[in-house]
């Protein structure tokens, strides 16, 4: 079966909180029917929107249930190394990556899969195996 990673900001839209989005129907498509991943970062971001604003139990148990239904690519030792290649790029090019969004960029392109994002700052890169599906543009 085909993965598709999601950044933070794509995952967030399977939450019931935004479960009305019209960014939903954009990037639906792209990941129906494939297993659907997450980097640890992405974890680590969905939660501190939950501490952040201050979610009460039931948007936390719903968070909770939604991050376990995706794979978690955890940290491993590759994954640090294509991280320092793609931040190293990237700051070559003058747009460096936030350390977070380079966590992400880089498990896209260790793993070989596609990353659904709705944040600018992943687009327009020249970084080898990152193929980047954003609608950030269409809004």
């Amino acid at each position: 079966m085909a993965v598709v990673l999601f950044d933070t900001s794509v995952a967030s839209l399977l939450h019931s909180k935004k479960s009305d989005s019209k960014l939903f129907t954009l990037y639906e498509p792209h990941f129906r029917g494939k297993r659907l991943a997450l980097s640890f970062q992405s974890v680590a971001e969905l939660w501190h929107w939950a501490e952040k604003y201050n979610w009460g139990e039931t948007s936390r148990n719903e968070l909770d249930y939604l991050i376990k239904s995706f794979l978690i690519i955890p940290f491993q030792i590759p994954l640090a190394k294509v991280w320092a290649q793609v931040m190293n790029i990237s700051r070559k090019e003058g747009r460096r990556f936030e350390a977070g969004d380079c966590w992400i960029a880089a498990t896209a392109v260790l793993y070989e899969i596609p990353l659904l994002t709705h944040d600018k700052d992943f687009m327009n890169h020249d970084i080898p195996g990152l193929r980047v599906i954003c609608y950030a543009d269409n809004e």
